[in-house]
């Protein structure tokens, strides 16, 4: 294993940082952020997620289409379908005649509150970065993705 030393102002050259590594302490940090920022109104990523592509939908969503939702970090897509019950049994979500979910009074509520904590959460993981710069770096991140997607074809 090399080791790799930074330089004292934070900036590396192409060949100091690997950038999976970066790219996976980022990661991990910013879901242990985010996941505690959610915890503390009792509420799970996946239950965050099934609210906000739920309110989207203009008629809301049913459970097949909360299904084919694209989860991350390989949760599979039973997880939605777990966050989903567990948000009915808590009042947040109605289901309607013709099986649609959607956010009952309190879920707008619930939603409002996530979204003050999410908030507070893009601003404590931005800091000191712009717009432009935090632009950047998930534009290159997304390169490197893409040009190794290319690799599997």
């Amino acid at each position: 294993m090399t080791t790799v030393s930074t330089p004292q102002n934070g900036t590396a050259t192409l060949d100091q940082r690997r950038i999976a590594l970066v790219a996976w302490g980022a990661t991990e940090a910013i879901l242990r952020h985010s996941q505690a920022a959610l915890a503390r109104i009792d509420v799970t990523q996946p239950q965050w997620w099934a609210l906000n592509n739920i309110v989207r939908a203009e008629h809301g969503l049913t459970r097949e289409e909360i299904r084919a939702v694209a989860v991350p970090y390989g949760m599979g897509t039973q997880v939605m379908v777990h966050a989903v019950d567990a948000l009915v049994h808590r009042g947040w979500l109605g289901i309607g005649a013709d099986g649609r979910l959607t956010l009952t009074e309190q879920g707008r509520e619930g939603l409002a509150t996530a979204k003050e904590h999410m908030d507070r959460v893009r601003v404590e993981l931005l800091g000191d970065i712009t717009e432009e710069e935090y632009a950047t770096a998930v534009s290159v991140l997304q390169r490197v993705t893409d040009n190794l997607a290319q690799r599997l074809l």
